[in-house]
């Protein structure tokens, strides 16, 4: 039943972001919104959940984890558009637009291997803040260096300044896989915790990919204007992930202190 909600849900999206009158599109996001909210009163109650029970508890640093995986993976929905872009903005041939298009993976995938190797706390708590930062501010300077019928010498800027908000998701990813897995504290959450973030970028991944389309059905006919509607938008709702990341922080210190003193409990039994 969790999963139907989810997949209702982003189809709603994607049924709004082809609709033309504006009170249908409202009405499609408004049933979005109510089934992502059915979906979280129902996993609460439920023995069997997508999530582990920890992400539901009051003052969990889980769910802020989870929060800001999810609006990280959110981020890639972006390259789906990228290659069209190229092609109506710049005139590139498909084949070489498709690269363009898959730059922000190629940021993400360069960056995390370096980042995966930090490993002093307060270095992995900064990493796991400056990431949606990256993210969004490279969604925000593309947005701003779009133009029509640019040369190809100012399309190759776009390639480093993609890969910069790629880069966002590589350096944070790794720390907050671990923080989602250290979150939970028994056993048999641990693992579904780490199955979960899996889930987490799936669902993220296609649901962004149905809200970018509705940002580029703002647009209305104009390339230029889908496009910024596209990356400004992205760069806002991304950019949520700053304080998703810093609330997770801020909740797990407490975790950690309590299994420390259970820890030394144990120990001193």
């Amino acid at each position: 039943m969790s999963l139907v909600l989810v997949m209702a849900a982003t189809a709603a999206v994607s049924v709004a972001g082809v609709l033309h009158d504006i009170v249908a599109r409202a009405a499609g996001l408004a049933v979005a919104l109510l089934l992502v909210v059915g979906f979280v009163a129902h996993e609460r109650r439920s023995e069997r959940r997508v999530f582990p029970g920890a992400a539901y508890r009051a003052g969990s640093a889980l769910t802020w984890v989870y929060l800001t995986l999810g609006l990280l993976a959110f981020g890639v929905a972006v390259e789906s558009f990228v290659p069209l872009f190229g092609q109506r903005l710049a005139g590139l041939p498909p084949l070489v637009a498709g690269f363009f298009g898959a730059a922000v993976s190629l940021g993400w995938s360069l960056t995390q291997i370096g980042s995966s190797s930090a490993v002093r706390e307060r270095t992995v708590r900064r990493l796991r803040t400056l990431g949606p930062v990256l993210l969004a501010l490279g969604f925000l300077v593309q947005g701003l260096l779009l133009r029509e019928n640019v040369p190809i010498w100012w399309v190759v800027i776009w390639v480093p300044v993609l890969c910069v908000a790629g880069s966002g998701i590589g350096i944070a990813y790794p720390h907050l896989s671990v923080a989602a897995m250290a979150a939970a504290a028994a056993p048999a959450e641990g693992r579904q915790a780490a199955a979960a973030i899996a889930t987490v970028t799936t669902m993220s991944t296609v649901f962004g990919t149905a809200v970018a389309g509705v940002l580029v059905g703002l647009g209305g006919p104009s390339t230029l204007g889908s496009a910024r509607w596209l990356l400004f938008g992205f760069a806002v709702l991304c950019a949520i992930g700053i304080f998703t990341a810093r609330a997770a922080d801020r909740t797990s210190r407490p975790e950690r202190s309590a299994a420390a003193d259970r820890s030394s409990v144990t120990q001193g039994s």
